[in-house]
């Protein structure tokens, strides 16, 4: 197993750097304690780094997106897919009283869907996306905090709703 440069063990090296006649439990547990803030601070850092390289290796592509929705609200399932709006040509979308939500429904015919919604948003081309997420999750989600996420990993040009299947 190879060791990275960040992975370091304080409490080993503060017992390390004492003398091997000084090496008393007593000692021991001053070297630790000396050790104790470093060690906090390094926790920190190294807390630090995980979160931005894990924001430097997702970006705006509808996979990192779908991973990153994925990882923060349904560890260890697969539950939020992303459709774009090309594969949903032939829906309606009709939004809640507040406007936080939208329900898809299909269309009879097979003319492009309207979008009903009373910011004036109306044609197919209104959004360029969709999040998916399944219903029983609508409880458990914060609205705020999805929308957050959503708009710092998609491209700025794009436009996206959210939909509860």
């Amino acid at each position: 197993m190879s060791m990275s440069k960040y992975e370091v063990n304080f409490k080993k090296l503060a017992l390390l750097l004492v003398p091997t006649f000084m090496r008393k439990p007593v000692i021991a547990a001053l070297a630790y304690a000396t050790v104790t803030p470093i060690n906090s601070l390094h926790m920190r850092f190294t807390d630090f780094r995980n979160t931005n390289n894990y924001r430097l290796t997702h970006n705006g592509q509808v996979c990192y997106l779908r991973a990153v929705l994925n990882d923060y609200f349904v560890p260890g399932k697969r539950r939020i897919t992303i459709t774009e709006v090309a594969d949903i040509a032939h829906n309606s979308v009709v939004y809640g009283r507040g406007g936080d939500y939208s329900q898809r429904i299909p269309l009879r015919e097979k003319e492009s869907g309207m979008i009903v919604n009373r910011r004036g948003l109306s044609g197919k081309n209104a959004n360029d996306f969709w999040v998916n997420i399944p219903y029983d999750l609508h409880k458990d989600i914060q609205l705020s905090r999805l929308k957050a996420i959503i708009n710092t990993y998609k491209l700025v040009s794009k436009r996206y709703g959210i939909n509860y299947i």
